[in-house]
């Protein structure tokens, strides 16, 4: 039987890694969403960073942590500064949305930020 479990658990965990996602392909990093975002959902100031959003918003805590392991140190930057004179501003968004849920493109820029969390704890900033 010890073969039995170990096939069953086997699968349990290959199902566990499923995640329901069907929107797109398994580690590759890339939003948990379509690829889109509504710009008229985002504040008109923050409307220039969506493509950031949409590159780094990774709802998925390991495949953002893979892609901020991977990323050169020039991606790091280029979201830093795309994203260090914002934060005031995405932050108040966010918190607008008080205990409603957020929509997809919050999300994103939340996502974002954690990004750059994540950057910064592992560079001890």
């Amino acid at each position: 039987m010890p073969t039995l479990h170990a096939l069953g658990l086997a699968s349990l965990l290959a199902l566990a890694g499923c995640g329901g996602q069907t929107d797109r392909p398994a580690d590759t990093g890339q939003p948990a969403r379509a690829g889109t975002l509504d710009a008229s959902q985002v504040p008109e100031a923050l409307r220039s960073l969506i493509p950031i959003a949409l590159e780094w918003g990774i709802g998925d805590d390991v495949d953002r942590n893979r892609k901020v392991d991977a990323a050169s140190p020039e991606a790091r930057e280029r979201l830093r500064q795309a994203l260090a004179p914002h934060q005031a501003r995405i932050t108040a968004w966010l918190d607008s949305f008080g205990q409603d849920p957020m929509s997809d493109e919050a999300a994103a820029f939340m996502y974002a930020q954690l990004a750059l969390d994540e950057i910064d704890a592992s560079e001890g900033r």
